[in-house]
């Protein structure tokens, strides 16, 4: 994992001003993307003395923990073809991992992740895999168990977790299952029939009851070729407990992705959704994955509301849902006013547990961030900084690191990542890849933003370096911060005596003064500053504050100007 050698400096700094002595810390830094700066003078004894005293240091988090990880959603079809057949396979997702994480912080290449979700590996008829035909099997197209397997290990080689996707609500209507309880056979219950239509109204698509030849129909709630399991006959709950402890004990992933986590038991047309028996049956199955590895992560797609999302979570039934909130607040409010993000942010933090969020900006099966943006990489930066900085366990979307585009159809979100900027295969393949590159592909491409400093990748690098080597950051609690302009989201990252204050002007104007209030807060003593990271033009150096006696801020003004659409990290030294 490498970290930026400014925030490395910084972070030195910090851990030096929090050792007990009698010498006092240093107060100089320099910014992660940006110039030097050096901690300001202190306030006045007055205002330092009216400040609570610090207290010792408590335990730290464990790095290793999924909740302190950043995580990255790869499409394998679509990562790096090692055989030249067009399509993405496990051997060339391993021989890239290096520019993921490459296991030394010396180095400067990498992106600096520290998880890794796969979409769907199983065997699968269709491009994208969320119709299984065999669980045990690994989809053809990408090589078989063993390569999987190398993979694993060469991800945990260099930190990484692996989880993958496990579609437990239905199987492939080819699967060797659903064929015999067509004829009949033992696996007639292991799905969902009925000997007329009941007519209940969609889901997801069309009707979700679907004809047989033999004239009787089976339940299907995203298309007649995903027919769904019959999650209440115990025998295919077993089954799925056995595949789960395959994946886990022979395969060596680090948990699940449940995909349609909230549609998993119907109790009628009217509530196909979000029923007492779903959360019961992810609560059961949760609990037998920990029984045998407490530290596996189950991760559960429920496309709804913040309130509906974390009652998986609040109930044991999930370890962690993803929000579908953060990504739309933060596209729009990257655009000037802050309140949409601190309302998503302050949802997160208050209804979900610490680690129980799963927070994104665009995924596989969303417009790509860089789209909903149209194009404008100072709101991608800014995005992402949002994302980094924020509460949640945040999940990079593979390419939104370079700014790909992408809108629907599905297999235009999913299009192949361009590694060099030479077509037509762009180093992902050296035949003729199975989708067509998307809009951009020329500058937007690995080798040309690894290489510049100012690009969306540098940005995305340095922010999720900062993240991963910062306790606050990556595992620390949330309060967010009244400003005095609307344009401006602020916010304070707190574990234990480290504390980070997150600052984004959001606003296409530069402010001036802007003040920061918090009436109770964890701050102590006579803080001095030290920038962890910084927008290029944000050359200022942080102002001290002084600390009220409640531990929080009173018109606090770390810059006496904030540029347009800026972004900066402070770290409280004392």
């Amino acid at each position: 994992m490498r970290r930026p050698a400014a925030a490395l400096a910084a972070v030195a700094l910090v851990l030096q001003a929090c050792a007990p002595s009698s010498t006092p810390a240093p107060t100089g830094g320099q910014s992660t993307g940006g110039p030097s700066t050096g901690a300001a003078s202190s306030p006045s004894a007055t205002a330092a003395a009216a400040a609570p005293a610090c207290p010792g240091a408590g335990p730290a988090p464990s790095p290793d923990s999924w909740r302190e990880r950043v995580f990255y959603e790869v499409f394998v079809r679509s990562y790096a073809d090692s055989d030249g057949d067009g399509i993405g396979d496990l051997p060339g997702l391993t021989a890239h991992l290096d520019a993921l994480n490459d296991g030394n912080p010396a180095t400067t290449t990498d992106l600096g992740i520290t998880g890794i979700w796969l979409m769907p590996v199983a065997e699968s008829n269709s491009y994208h895999g969320y119709d299984v035909v065999d669980y045990t099997a690994v989809e053809h197209d990408y090589g078989d168990m063993a390569s999987m397997r190398a993979f694993v290990a060469a991800a945990h080689q260099r930190g990484i977790s692996v989880i993958t996707d496990f579609v437990l609500n239905h199987t492939s209507s080819d699967s060797a299952w659903f064929k015999d309880a067509l004829k009949g056979g033992p696996h007639r219950d292991w799905y969902i029939w009925s000997d007329t239509d009941p007519g209940w109204p969609s889901v997801a698509g069309p009707n979700p009851w679907h004809r047989t030849a033999k004239g009787d129909y089976y339940y299907g709630a995203f298309s007649d070729q995903m027919p769904d399991l019959n999650l209440r006959n115990p025998a295919v709950t077993a089954e799925l407990d056995k595949i789960a402890g395959t994946w886990l004990d022979d395969v060596g992933v680090d948990g699940f992705r449940i995909d349609a986590a909230k549609h998993l038991i119907e109790d009628g047309p009217d509530t196909q959704a979000n029923t007492p028996e779903t959360k019961a049956w992810l609560h059961d199955f949760t609990a037998t994955i920990h029984a045998t590895h407490p530290e596996a992560l189950v991760l559960g797609e429920v496309y709804d509301s913040t309130a509906v999302s974390s009652s998986y979570t609040s109930s044991g039934s999930l370890d962690m849902a993803f929000d579908f909130g953060v990504g739309p607040a933060t596209a729009f409010g990257v655009y000037g006013d802050a309140t949409t993000i601190l309302s998503s942010l302050d949802g997160v933090a208050t209804r979900y547990e610490p680690g129980a969020a799963g927070t994104f900006l665009s995924n596989h099966d969303q417009a790509r961030i860089a789209t909903q943006l149209k194009g404008d990489v100072a709101a991608e930066q800014r995005s992402a900084a949002v994302l980094l900085t924020a509460p949640g366990v945040p999940f990079i979307y593979y390419g939104e690191e370079l700014g790909m585009t992408g809108d629907k159809p599905d297999e235009h979100i999913r299009t192949p990542y361009p590694w060099t900027a030479d077509g037509p295969g762009y180093g992902f393949t050296t035949g003729i890849p199975w989708e067509p590159f998307s809009a951009g592909t020329d500058t937007a491409n690995f080798a040309t933003e690894s290489a510049d400093p100012g690009s969306v990748w540098s940005t995305y690098r340095d922010l999720v370096q900062l993240r991963v080597h910062d306790t606050a950051l990556r595992a620390g609690g949330y309060l967010r911060l009244e400003a005095s302009d609307r344009h401006v989201a602020a916010w304070l990252r707190t574990f234990g005596e480290e504390h980070v204050l997150v600052l984004h002007n959001l606003g296409d104007q530069p402010l001036d003064n802007v003040q920061l209030d918090l009436a109770d807060g964890p701050l102590c003593a006579t803080p001095a500053m030290t920038t962890l990271f910084a927008t290029p033009d944000l050359t200022a150096d942080a102002q001290a504050p002084a600390v009220t006696s409640t531990g929080g801020l009173d018109a606090y003004v770390p810059f006496k100007t904030l540029p347009a659409r800026s972004s900066v990290v402070l770290e409280f030294n004392r």
